[in-house]
């Protein structure tokens, strides 16, 4: 559940990048290099320490962080002129819209990795497509609402 933490966190892109630039300057300061090279040699650490899945699994989890918290952290930079919106919202915050498009399949779509990591079932992602789709809005057990609606600023 820590990712759910990450996702909706109230840190913006300047807090994380701050978080972790004491350790970049520690690495640089001592071995120099690219943040390329800091990120790979976390990968050989996962390796080294038995990390479940090792680097490749840390890597792609951060990657799939990064991407997942985009759109909670420059809302502002992106526009969406899809025919539809797919939006969550965390527990007690406001409607977050993280992707859009002109075919409500392909917008249901983008909800799923979220929705996934907040405790839908694979099995049961076909249903809640569906339902999606039909205009329903799906609550995961901690609070997390996933919906998918009508754009209002689409041309029509």
């Amino acid at each position: 559940m820590d990712d759910i933490a990450f996702l909706f966190s109230d840190l913006t892109t300047p807090d994380r990048a701050d978080r972790a630039r004491a350790a970049w300057a520690l690495y640089c300061g001592t071995h120099g290099g690219e943040i390329e090279d800091l990120i790979s040699d976390l990968m050989h650490l996962a390796d080294v320490d038995d990390v479940p899945g090792g680097g490749q699994y840390v890597a792609r989890r951060g990657a799939a962080h990064y991407v997942a918290e985009l759109p909670t952290w420059l809302p502002e930079a992106r526009t969406y002129d899809g025919a539809h919106l797919a939006q969550t919202r965390p527990a007690g915050r406001s409607w977050l819209t993280v992707g859009d498009g002109d075919e409500l399949r392909a917008v249901a779509e983008q909800l799923l990795d979220s929705m996934r990591r907040v405790g839908f079932r694979i099995a049961d992602m076909p249903g809640h497509i569906q339902d999606l789709t039909a205009g329903h809005i799906l609550t995961s057990e901690q609070g997390d609402e996933f919906r998918v609606i009508a754009n209002p600023a689409a041309s029509s």
